[in-house]
C-alpha cells in the first residue's frame, strides 16, 4: 500500500477559518498555494489511501471522488464562492454519486464526519427500499439494531403521512424517511493530525459495511 498520507494539520483548520471570513476570489487567489499544500494535497492522499485500504478489506472495487473547494453558486442564494470544508465519497461504480448510497468522510475547521447514505435519494429508490424492508422486516430490524444503539445519527427528512402496515418504531424511523444518511460527527481532535484518522475512518466504514451492502442491494 502506498503511504503518502501523514495526517491533516492545525494549519488546515486555520485555513478553513480564515476562508470563512475572507470568502472571496481575491483572498483565495492570494492564498491558493496554502490551499494546495494544506488542504488539497493531504485530502487527495487521504482519499486515495483510504480507498485502497477499503478495497483490500472488502474485496469490492470502489472509486473515490473528492469535493471541489469551489461552490456552484448559480442556483443558490448563498453567493460565497468557496466551501470552508472538504469531503470525499466512495462509490461502487460510475454515475452520479448524489443519487447512489456512498460511504463518505468530511472535514472542516471544528469537526470531522464519517457516514453512509445519500446526498438526495431518488423517490423510486426509497420506494424500492421500503419494499425490501417489507419483504423481511425481522431481517432489517436485526440489521439496524447496532446502528440505533451507536453514536451515529440517522439523517433525512421524514414524511408526515403514515404508511400502511405493522412495523416497530425503530423500523418506522428508517422506513418513513425521504432520504437516508447515517452519520457520526466528532469535534476536531488530535486524531486528525496523524494516520490515526485514516485507521479510524476505515474502522468506521467496516462498521457501516453491513448496512452499505443492504442499501446497495436495493433493486430499483
Amino acid at each position: 500500500m502506498t503511504e503518502n498520507f501523514s495526517g491533516f494539520s492545525d494549519e488546515m483548520c486555520r485555513f478553513f477559518i480564515e476562508l470563512r471570513f475572507n470568502n472571496n476570489k481575491e483572498w483565495f487567489g492570494a492564498n491558493r498555494d496554502r490551499y494546495t499544500k494544506l488542504v488539497k494535497e493531504p485530502m487527495d492522499a487521504f482519499a486515495a489511501e483510504l480507498n485502497e485500504a477499503l478495497i483490500k478489506q472488502t474485496g469490492v472495487k470502489t472509486m473515490f471522488s473528492v469535493s471541489r473547494i469551489n461552490r456552484d453558486i448559480r442556483f443558490t442564494k448563498n453567493k460565497e464562492p468557496y466551501r470552508d470544508h472538504r469531503w470525499v465519497v466512495f462509490k461502487r461504480d460510475v454515475g452520479d454519486w448524489k443519487r447512489k448510497p456512498v460511504l463518505y468522510f468530511e472535514i472542516g475547521a471544528e469537526y470531522y464526519s464519517v457516514g453512509l447514505g445519500f446526498y438526495d435519494a431518488p423517490p423510486e429508490y426509497m420506494g424500492a427500499f421500503r419494499k425490501k424492508i417489507d419483504s423481511n422486516i425481522p431481517q432489517f430490524e436485526s440489521l439496524i439494531k447496532k446502528y440505533d444503539k451507536s453514536q451515529y445519527q440517522l439523517l433525512g427528512d421524514s414524511y408526515k403521512k403514515k404508511f400502511p402496515g405493522q412495523r416497530s418504531d425503530s423500523v418506522n424511523n428508517w422506513y418513513t424517511r425521504k432520504s437516508i444518511a447515517l452519520q457520526l460527527t466528532l469535534p476536531t481532535d488530535s486524531r486528525i493530525l496523524s494516520r490515526k484518522i485514516l485507521d479510524f475512518s476505515l474502522e468506521q466504514f467496516m462498521f457501516l459495511m453491513p448496512l452499505n451492502e443492504y442499501l446497495n442491494g436495493v433493486s430499483v
